[in-house]
């Protein structure tokens, strides 16, 4: 029963934060429209070298008080319903050295991700090759070509972030002692939880698959008008940003909740 509390509780709880949804919606797009000032900004001397390196720690410690102020909020939230969310982010710029540790050591890991990509072509063929007449007469080429992709993309969207995330939550809250006892404990936790995954992957199949598809969804352009499709292109790219603003705040959600309370191995 507590395991589909915690699923029934990150579904729908990350909609009753509105003060939250609302410095997410701006913050997000600030820091884009501050990256793309940084793109603009010359390396003609030794100033406009400082100015871009300002410039880029400002980007970095904002995104990371933003989010880690995100999985704090949460987590405070747990103790106490009426958590105002200043403290949190607060909180989370005191720890900001310690979640860029977890977000250097998830970079890391995505850049190894690139070589399990790059074998997509051998190993299908590798492992039907090995495979017995009978069985590859059954078992296509194409199959084990999907089949790898897959899980490539699991992976990198769900289980790279899935055992990082706990980590990086309790960072945001803890600092540097996220890394001894109190921070494993709670990776144990989340990385026991069944429902945090389930979670998990709703969030990855909202916020990675449907917004981008979301995106790609045109008009019929032989009957529509350039007014049509600037409309349906706002549209469009409004739901698509609010979908993966919600598959991001669903993980945060699961993370602290799944972390916070432990799973009984006899709970159905």
């Amino acid at each position: 029963m507590r395991r589909r509390g915690i699923i029934r509780g990150s579904l729908v709880g990350t909609l009753r934060h509105r003060r939250l949804w609302l410095v997410q919606f701006l913050g997000n797009p600030l820091l884009a429209l501050l990256f793309a000032v940084w793109l603009l900004i010359p390396v003609a001397n030794a100033g406009n070298i400082v100015l871009n390196v300002f410039v880029v720690i400002l980007i970095v410690v904002g995104a990371i008080k933003l989010h880690g102020g995100t999985l704090n909020y949460f987590r405070d939230c747990e103790r106490d319903s009426g958590a105002p969310l200043k403290p949190a982010l607060w909180r989370a710029l005191r720890n900001v050295l310690a979640i860029a540790l977890c977000i250097g050591v998830f970079y890391l890991l995505w850049l190894l991700m690139d070589r399990v990509d790059g074998y997509s072509d051998a190993v299908p063929a590798y492992l039907r090759s090995t495979m017995p007449a009978w069985l590859r007469r059954h078992v296509t080429l194409t199959f084990l070509t999907s089949a790898y992709a897959w899980m490539a993309f699991a992976l990198r969207w769900l289980i790279l972030p899935g055992l990082i995330l706990p980590f990086a939550a309790a960072a945001a809250d803890l600092g540097f002692r996220a890394f001894w006892r109190a921070g494993f404990d709670r990776w144990v936790r989340a990385a026991r939880c069944p429902s945090y995954w389930f979670s998990l992957a709703v969030a990855v199949l909202a916020g990675v698959l449907a917004a981008p598809a979301i995106i790609g969804w045109t008009p019929n352009f032989t009957t529509s008008t350039l007014r049509v499709e600037s409309i349906s292109l706002v549209v469009r790219m409004i739901c698509a940003y609010e979908l993966a603003l919600w598959a991001w705040l669903l993980a945060c959600y699961a993370v602290t909740r799944a972390s916070i309370e432990p799973v009984d191995g006899d709970a159905h």
